[in-house]
């Protein structure tokens, strides 16, 4: 049962990731910067954005199971995994793009890092939420 629970959390949180990312990464920060860096690739297939997001969920679910114990249980503790995971992924990685990308704005470079954070805790409060663990169900009957 937890590794079928394991899987629905990252079936359903790497959904969510990607329609986010669709959004946010496609929509809003491609006309507001990407379509302005000239250095940008504008040929990658989508396919190649939808399993990265698919694989970071997966990355996250699996340490996440090994650390939950660190964090309370469900929607809550998930989304405070997910700041952390997010800190810890996206800081100082995209300061690091705007210093070896000619044409990559500072503060993008802010933005990235503000997102992803954000975009982990969602991710991790639907990890938290499906993983949570279930109660202990009773073999006998509770007292008349």
């Amino acid at each position: 049962m937890k590794n079928l629970k394991c899987l629905l959390a990252i079936l359903v949180a790497g959904i969510v990731g990607n329609l986010l990312d669709a959004y946010v990464q496609g929509n809003l920060l491609f006309n507001a910067y990407y379509s302005k860096i000239d250095s940008m690739k504008h040929d990658t297939l989508a396919g190649w954005f939808i399993f990265a997001d698919f694989v970071a969920v997966a990355v996250f679910t699996c340490v996440y199971k090994k650390v939950a114990s660190a964090f309370s249980d469900g929607a809550k503790g998930g989304a405070c995994a997910g700041f952390y995971f997010g800190v810890l992924v996206s800081f100082p990685s995209f300061h690091y793009v705007y210093l070896t990308t000619k044409g990559y704005p500072y503060s993008l470079a802010w933005i990235n890092t503000g997102w992803v954070i954000v975009w982990y805790m969602i991710i991790g409060a639907i990890v938290g939420a499906i993983m949570k663990p279930s109660a202990p169900t009773s073999l006998t009957s509770p007292p008349h």
